[in-house]
């Protein structure tokens, strides 16, 4: 079958599902009946919710502020049994700011009137914590209102306004039963006011209630989406397909557009996640996707020797449905001792007669940020223990009573990219982390991947150091420099059973399958070489040598973007021959490695000011300043850039077709020959003194546009050089505007003698 037909079978089962589970447009429009537009709360946050089942009909959608015109959900309704549900993404709504606009005021009097069936008189419920505006105003409407203790609800109520969550089970129940025989729960969301309670460091607040609203098919989410003068309304017409489940899966065969990728990445993945852990398999909904996708019963597993191709839009869709109906059918939350299939090739099995251990890890705690992009706090950073956890094997946790403020958690494994979208699958493709919060004195923690025992601790913390007690975990090949020697090393630690290794200084951890390591026999050599690129890199960024954290390149058998990548908290790496070169002191130190020192480069680059065309440009300044000081080789070290001969013909060629700034973005290596040409002359010095300059800019000084950021390069390089560098600007057609163009005339005019 071709891909168009498979597409169209797929628009025409789903047509037949859709008519049968289809919206009535009734309640929308009898909701907003004689209202006009409905405001967002002003300077406040509203939350979005999910349609995690067939029976829900969005009412309005909001705007999410990115680059593209994508909406989330802001009012939704639904039924349970006999009653109904009209969800709001705001209890704004239900105070006195909002409650005296007449459009707000006319939406609450359609739903009394839906609930109550037009009743002259509708009995209402309110908790103790109603606003007094809200009060006010259903007592206008001829209501009997009553305030209602522990949800014991009076015979004959219809409605209930709520505005708070509630966690206490039996009272959950009891609003569940009351909507079941006929009640109607009108809801207004108090994410923002959890939010601006939560205690630092906190985990985000997920409602309790949702454990009902999972039964009408909706999940109220912390995904907040503050008004601004641009996005100050309700969406009500225009509601977006990929909003809810019943329209959603087409859109899903071919992510193409800008938008596309947006609500994959927002909205339409973390719904149907939501969709799989609030549903029972064999439900309606998950029978939807089921047969949409074509999921079969039996989980391909993939292995090196025997991938699974997954080479079309469909493929990859059903392989990650596949694992997420296996990971429904296995419960691996209620069985502990469960292993994943394919587990045995990746991450790895623990080696038979491994001895399960009990001791104390002391670990130093390493959080903060010293100038480089990191991810936004509170970031619960990780650290190495040298420990594993066996796939399926419970493992104890014991902390002290006084670390429980600190929200620890312990993670299991470090691999957590879903790599379904790759073209085949030689590995599990999920994300194989297990991350548990360690909220009790005693926690046990369980993987049915296995993996690395790390713990995870709040940037926000005052710790300095950390003890854990860890029972029945396997003991790693681990080795920190300065803490282990190369005797222990050599005699026991690289053959420990674990599938996983660890290699670390206070400045970088290198995490790679043990195979890697069991004939390295000199661990400091290879890390203190480490330590040496590392000092480089901050040398250049202009910042201490002494780190706040480590940085953690992770080796991965497959890579998710590209052939390695780099994120804001860890650099992944195939496991190839650039894995034997890291790990050979030797070889490195006199042949480099360009993949792995570019990917330390992008840790050190100065995000948010350098300008559009350069993100793969200034990030080889470092792997050419670490060939230069660390290894000794100079400036020119990579194959297309081999000596200032090769770059000047290259440089030439650009000059004689037609050169522009567009050309010059789109070809890293040659935008690089600019900055070469600047370094071969002037030295690194110029680059040091401009990342100096860089470096000192306070962050309310950033250039708020491209233009002010290329402004800013040139100003700050002809600064650091003592040269007007506009005639070199202008024939490589950087756009530099003539207001900065006049600054640089008080310097002496410079031009590279090779393009004369």
């Amino acid at each position: 079958m071709t891909k168009r037909k498979l597409i169209l079978s797929h628009l025409f089962l789903f047509a037949l599902l859709t008519s049968a589970f289809g919206q009535s447009q009734s309640i929308r429009s009898e909701l907003f009946k004689n209202t006009e537009i409905i405001s967002l709360p002003k300077d406040e946050q509203t939350s979005t919710f999910f349609t995690i089942g067939l029976q829900p009909e969005i009412i309005g959608a909001i705007k999410v502020p990115v680059e593209v015109d994508m909406r989330g959900i802001g009012m939704i309704y639904s039924v349970l049994d006999q009653g109904k549900l009209i969800l709001i993404g705001s209890d704004a709504y239900f105070k006195t700011n909002l409650l005296e606009d007449a459009s707000v005021q006319q939406l609450f009097k359609n739903a009394i009137n839906i609930a109550g069936g037009n009743k002259s008189k509708p009995v209402i419920a309110v908790t103790k914590n109603a606003d007094k505006a809200l009060l006010d105003f259903l007592n206008k409407q001829r209501a009997s209102v009553y305030t209602i203790k522990d949800f014991n609800f009076k015979k004959k109520t219809n409605l209930l306004f709520l505005t708070e969550d509630v966690t206490d089970s039996l009272q959950l129940k009891n609003i569940e039963q009351f909507i079941k025989k006929g009640g109607t729960l009108v809801f207004g969301s108090p994410y923002q006011q959890i939010n601006k309670n939560k205690v630092e460091g906190a985990p985000a607040a997920f409602l309790n209630i949702n454990k009902l609203f999972a039964r009408a098919g909706v999940i109220n989410a912390n995904f907040m989406v503050t008004s601004t003068p641009e996005n100050k309304v309700i969406i009500t017409d225009s509601i977006p397909d990929y909003l809810h489940i019943n329209t959603m899966l087409p859109r899903l065969l071919g992510v193409k557009t800008r938008l596309d990728q947006y609500v994959d990445y927002f909205l339409t993945t973390p719904n149907i996640e939501l969709i799989f852990k609030y549903n029972e398999d064999g439900s309606p909904v998950l029978n939807k996707i089921k047969q949409f996708f074509k999921i079969p019963d039996t989980l391909p597993v993939a292995t090196l020797e025997s991938p699974v191709i997954t080479d079309t839009e469909e493929k990859k869709y059903a392989m990650k449905m596949a694992y997420w109906f296996y990971n429904k059918r296995q419960d691996f939350a209620k069985h502990p001792d469960a292993k994943f299939l394919g587990f045995e090739s990746f991450p790895g099995k623990v080696a038979d007669g491994a001895v399960r251990v009990s001791q104390e890890v002391s670990i130093p705690v390493m959080v903060g940020t010293q100038g480089l992009s990191d991810v936004a706090s509170v970031y619960y950073r990780p650290h190495s223990t040298g420990l594993y956890v066996a796939a399926g094997e419970k493992v104890k946790i014991t902390i002290p009573k006084s670390y429980l403020s600190e929200h620890l958690e312990a993670q299991i494994g470090l691999h957590d990219d879903d790599v379904t979208g790759l073209d085949e699958l030689t590995r599990i493709g999920v994300d194989l982390t297990k991350k548990f919060v360690l909220d009790k004195e005693t926690t046990e923690i369980y993987s049915p991947f296995g993996g690395l025992l790390l713990i995870n601790v709040g940037d926000t913390t005052k710790l300095r150091l950390i003890k854990v007690q860890v029972e029945g975990a396997v003991k790693a090949p681990y080795f920190k420099l300065g803490e282990t020697t190369e005797e222990e090393w050599n005699a026991t630690t690289k053959n420990n059973p674990a599938p996983w290794a660890e290699l670390a200084t206070n400045n970088i951890v290198l995490t790679v399958p043990s195979y890697r390591i069991r004939n390295l026999n000199n661990p400091v050599k290879l890390m203190k070489f480490w330590d040496e690129v590392m000092d480089a890199d901050a040398d250049l960024a202009i910042i201490s040598k002494k780190r706040v954290h480590q940085e953690r390149i992770i080796v991965d058998r497959q890579v998710a973007y590209g052939y390695m990548f780099t994120m804001y908290n860890k650099i992944v790496v195939p496991d190839d021959q650039s894995t034997e070169w890291m790990l050979d002191a030797d070889f490195i130190r006199s042949h480099g490695s360009w993949g792995a020192f570019h990917e330390l480069g992008h840790r050190h680059q100065f995000w948010g000011l350098d300008y559009p065309g350069t993100g793969e440009v200034t990030v080889n300044l470092f792997t050419m300043y670490v060939y230069d000081k660390v290894l000794k080789k100079g400036l020119y070290n990579h194959d297309d850039l081999p000596d200032l001969a090769a770059v000047t013909k290259r440089v030439k060629k650009y000059l004689a077709n037609d050169p522009s700034y567009a050309k010059w973005s789109e070809d890293p290596f040659l935008a690089l020959c600019m900055y070469i040409q600047i370094i071969d002359h002037f030295g690194w010095d110029a680059i040091i003194g401009a990342n100096t300059i860089y470096r000192n800019l306070p962050k309310d000084q950033y250039p708020k546009t491209d233009q002010d950021k290329i402004d800013l390069w040139f100003e700050t390089i002809c600064k650091t050089t003592n040269s007007d560098l506009t005639r070199f600007f202008d024939v490589w057609k950087l756009p530099v505007s003539e207001k900065a163009k006049e600054q640089a005339k008080k310097y002496k005019s410079w031009f590279p003698k090779e393009l004369e």
